[in-house]
Formats: structure tokens, sequence, C-alpha cells
């Protein structure tokens, strides 16, 4: 394997402990090309890729497009590459097709936006293939990559198919940083019990190693708390890494470098939108201070903070638990009564094949429950005074209660004439019927005979 070493410092905003390799400012990074460049592109032709003994350094048109040269040989310098001449062929043809690409849009890549970075690196290997020309090695294009993201930050990695962020990283920081950060998480996380692989583990080294990309260095220590919230915050993060990416900050501030992450999503309730800021508040309360179990009271907060935008819509005068009345109890009950899937929802993403269909009378009935419970609770903590009685002003309706009762399912043709059959035939000598022992069958009918005197 072969190190390169890296040239210059970081364009970062924040003092990064790592240099970056490329600063635009050393470059003439003019948009356009000018005519003798691409004059001088155009005369080179395939003598852009510049194997060793396949082209002249002296020529003149190299002398020309010394200006687009320069950074990307700068890059070159700075990229990890295996020991494999595939590889270093695969960056002399990176270089030589970004120079075609500004031959033909006439701008150098200092300008080029990221849909015209992923048109040069094909959606997939495939794509790739098909629209390069045939001399060009197959290991260009992850070495396009890392030009795109060195001297355009192109970060949209989810876009390229299915692409590995560990060789990405590898190439930019080079293999050693990389691998020292993964196996520092990896072992704090081997000491919490979670079963990750010694070597690279395909479920943190992704998420990882586009957190460095993000962050633009390869130490652990430069993964600050803000660092996290940035990276979090990430147009380009999938969905999917944020598991792991929570695992990962626990890892690091366990190193001393960032604070603990914050509670995931899936184990904090959403704050309560949609409602009175007084109306949410009395929620909270109750919910902390309940004791019924956990899940009973997030679905009875879900239920309130309903009622709360129903309040806001039909009722905003009412923004405490204070100013309910019997009146206010039976308009609510009538609307539980009326209610949809839906309705006064916070988020409809999951509702959205059941919208407009009416709840059931289970639902119903859980809509009052919670509610004569949240109101009965605060009547005995004694923080709203008695001003009716939750069991009678929010009971549910007979006609809700008559449809509580079991919920036969239809029974098919066939399976219904084979039970009707089986009754009509049955008998005590049926050879399906359960049998019992003599001895059980007499001790269950007749008592024991009883002992002499």
């Amino acid at each position: 394997m072969t190190v390169l070493t890296a040239v210059s410092a970081s364009t970062t905003d924040t003092p990064l402990s790592w240099p970056w390799p490329v600063e635009p400012d050393r470059y003439d990074r003019r948009p356009e090309l000018t005519g003798d460049e691409r004059e001088a592109l155009a005369s080179l032709g395939t003598d852009l890729r510049r194997y060793p003994g396949g082209h002249d350094p002296q020529a003149p048109q190299w002398k020309t497009v010394r200006r687009l040269l320069r950074p990307l040989d700068d890059v070159r310098s700075s990229l990890w590459c295996p020991d494999d001449g595939s590889y270093r062929r695969g960056v002399d043809d990176a270089i030589a097709l970004i120079l075609l690409r500004c031959a033909a849009r006439r701008r150098t890549v200092w300008v080029w936006p990221a849909d015209d970075w992923l048109a040069l690196i094909g959606t997939s290997a495939r794509q790739f293939t098909a629209n390069a020309p045939g001399w060009a090695e197959g290991t260009a294009r992850p070495y396009l990559t890392s030009y795109a993201y060195l001297l355009s930050n192109f970060t949209e990695f989810d876009r390229l198919g299915s692409f590995r962020r560990l060789p990405l990283a590898w190439r930019v920081f080079g293999k050693q940083l990389v691998d020292e950060a993964q196996q520092q998480v990896a072992q704090v996380l081997r000491g919490w019990g979670y079963q990750v692989e010694a070597g690279v583990d395909a479920r943190i080294s992704p998420v990882l190693c586009q957190a460095l990309l993000f962050n633009r260095s390869p130490l652990l220590e430069d993964l600050t708390t803000q660092a996290f919230d940035r990276i979090r915050q990430h147009p380009d993060l999938p969905d999917r890494y944020a598991g792991a990416l929570y695992g990962i900050q626990r890892a690091v501030a366990t190193l001393g470098h960032c604070e603990m992450p914050p509670t995931p999503y899936r184990g904090r309730m959403p704050a309560i939108k949609g409602t009175s800021h007084s109306w949410a508040e009395w929620v909270e309360r109750w919910h902390s201070t309940s004791t019924l179990s956990r899940k009973v009271r997030d679905n009875n907060r879900s239920l309130l903070s309903k009622i709360g935008r129903w309040l806001a819509a039909e009722h905003p005068e009412i923004t405490e638990p204070t100013q309910w009345t019997r009146q206010t109890c039976a308009a609510w009950v009538a609307t539980v009564d009326k209610l949809c899937v839906g309705d006064y929802v916070q988020r409809v993403a999951s509702h959205e094949r059941r919208t407009g269909q009416p709840i059931t009378p289970h639902s119903k009935s859980g809509y009052l429950t919670a509610t004569r419970a949240f109101f009965r609770d605060l009547q005995e903590w004694e923080w709203i005074p008695r001003r009716f009685d939750p069991m009678r002003a929010l009971s549910t309706p007979r006609t809700i209660a008559a449809m509580l009762g079991p919920d036969p399912r239809v029974i098919a043709d066939d399976i219904w004439a084979k039970l009707l059959w089986a009754g009509l035939n049955i008998g005590p000598d049926a050879a399906d019927a359960p049998r019992r022992s003599a001895r059980w069958s007499w001790a269950r009918r007749s008592p024991p005979p009883r002992a002499g005197p």
C-alpha cells in the first residue's frame, strides 16, 4: 500500500486539527475556459491519460492547460491509493475524464453543480461503464467521487447507487487514520456489549465514514457536539443512519470528545402542536405525574392532544381544563361519536390509507375513557375544582357501548358444512371423540368408598 501526503489546510469554518488537502485560494478559479485551453484539450485527445511513456509533458498543449491540471494533480498527490497498477491507472483516467468534461462543458470544475459530477460518475457502475469512453478503467469511478468531494464538496452519495463510504474515506483521509477511528469506536461499543465485528462492521463503518466525510476530518476529536448536530441535520444523511449515528456519538462522548447525544426520536414523544400552549402544558403535567404504565400514558397523551386541537378549532375560548363544563363534555362526547380516522391528528403519514373512515366503537370508548381518567385525576389531585362528575358527564353512550360486544366472523360455507355434519354424526363411539379412562370416569361420577369403622 502507498500513502500519499496531504498538501494544504482545511477549508471548513470550524477549526479542525486535520489539514484539508485542497486550498482553493491557491488556484486560478476562473469559471470559463479560454479558446486556447479548449483547443489544447481537443488536440491532446487520448493523451490526456498521461500514462508513463504515453505522453510528452513538455508539449505546448500541457503548458496551456496547466491552470486546469494543477488542482487535479494536487488532489492526486493527496489521495491514498492501493499499491496496484489498476488503481494508479484509474487515477490517471479520472483526471482525463474530468478534463474532457471541462472541454465539453467549457467550464472549470470549480463551478460544476452536483448534477454535472453525477453525470460523470454515474448512478451505478454499469451506467459509468456505458457512458465512459472504452479506454476508461472501471477503477476511475471511485476516484472521480474523491475529486468531486475534495473540489466541490459533493456529498450526495446515496445518488451513486450501491456506493461504499469506507473506500472513499480511505482515499481522502488515508487508510491508517480511518481504521484507527473505527477501532476506537468499535472498542467502546464492544465494551458495552454490542456485537461489533473486530474489523469493518457493516452497520457502524458506513455511518462513521459518512460522519467523518461530512465533518471533513478523519479524527474523532474533531467530532464535537456541534459537529454531530450539523451531521444530524445534513440534507444528504440517510434516515436509516440515525440509529447508528446515535451509538457512534455515545462512543465518541465516552472518549471525551463531545457531549452525549439527545434521546433518539423513537424514545421521545413529539412536542404537542396545534393546541393552545396552556392546554399542552396541562397535558404534559398530567403525563409526567400519572402512575399509569408508560404505554397507556403515551396513548392518552396523544388522545388528549387531539382534544386540544378540537378545542382550538371549535372552541378557541377554552384553553384549560378549568374552563370545562358539562356542556363542553357533551360537545366532546358528540364529537367522538362522529370522529373519523385522521381528524385532529398531528401526523397524517400513518393514516393515509384509512383517512376519512369512521373510527371503531372500541376507539370511541377508548377516547372517552382517556378523557375521564384525565379529568378524574386532575380533580383528585386538586389541580382543578370539581365542576362536574367525569364518570357521568363523559360516560360512554349506550349506542356505543352496545357495539362493544363480540365481533363474530363469517364462516366459509365449506367449513360450516363440515361442522354441521360433525354435529349430526358424532356419538359416544365416534372415533374422533375424546376418551377418558374408566378409573377417571368413575372417580368423577361417584365418591370413593368409605373406609370401615
